[in-house]
């Protein structure tokens, strides 16, 4: 009765350590010998579990949709107005920081969507899924009064999430676009795809670093 569970938590290890072989190594040149040496265990016990890197890959993005569909849906429910859900979402789509491990890893496959199906197909599918929270709730908060959307529920809610990736980008790459930024960037899209003054409702969160570079500004 015991093996499931521990083939279960085996796959899960095997997983965390392909995460880490392709954020040291690069997506394009991780072998099943770097997992296997991320893992410490076998090549052999590595394809026991996955026989193909692309079988990692899709856990990969599984792990993607599980952080940035399910766990922002459930943020998102634990709000009770359109405009907080909204802000939830938000929050929730942001990498947390230059070393955000998933939030790398998929740009790591995002060159590869060109040149092969499989990422590409995994990569829309993501997409799509995000922007359909967003255009459920934007068309909800607009059927409940609460937003006067500025253009068409599906149009905004794709503009959002191109905005999140693109921004995401620049958090993760380390330029000069902070957290904090792009959160406010964001919001004031909403807010004018809402016709709701979203800034108003809450301030912008501000992380440990950034408030770090104030104080050290203002010695």
């Amino acid at each position: 009765m015991a093996r499931p569970k521990v083939q279960e938590q085996q796959r899960a290890h095997l997983a965390a350590a392909a995460r880490r072989a392709i954020v040291t190594h690069g997506l394009a040149h991780v072998r099943i010998r770097d997992v296997a040496e991320a893992a410490g265990m076998s090549p052999g016990t590595v394809t026991y579990y996955y026989r193909q890197l692309d079988e990692l890959f899709q856990q990969i993005y599984e792990d993607a949709v599980d952080r940035f569909h399910r766990q922002r849906a459930q943020a998102m429910q634990r709000q009770a107005d359109p405009a907080g859900k909204l802000l939830a979402a938000i929050d929730a789509g942001l990498p947390e920081g230059q070393d955000d491990e998933l939030c790398c890893l998929l740009y790591e496959f995002s060159p590869q969507a060109r040149r092969r199906p499989g990422e590409a197909a995994l990569r829309r599918g993501l997409f799509d899924q995000q922007a359909q929270l967003y255009a459920d709730l934007l068309a909800a908060g607009a059927d409940q009064g609460a937003f006067a959307l500025a253009l068409p529920a599906a149009e905004a809610a794709r503009n959002l999430v191109a905005l999140e990736d693109a921004y995401a980008y620049h958090i993760i790459a380390g330029t000069s676009v902070t957290r904090g930024q792009a959160r406010d960037y964001l919001v004031g899209y909403a807010s004018y795809a809402t016709g709701t003054d979203l800034k108003r409702r809450t301030p912008s969160p501000r992380r440990a670093d950034e408030i770090a570079g104030c104080v050290a500004d203002h010695g």
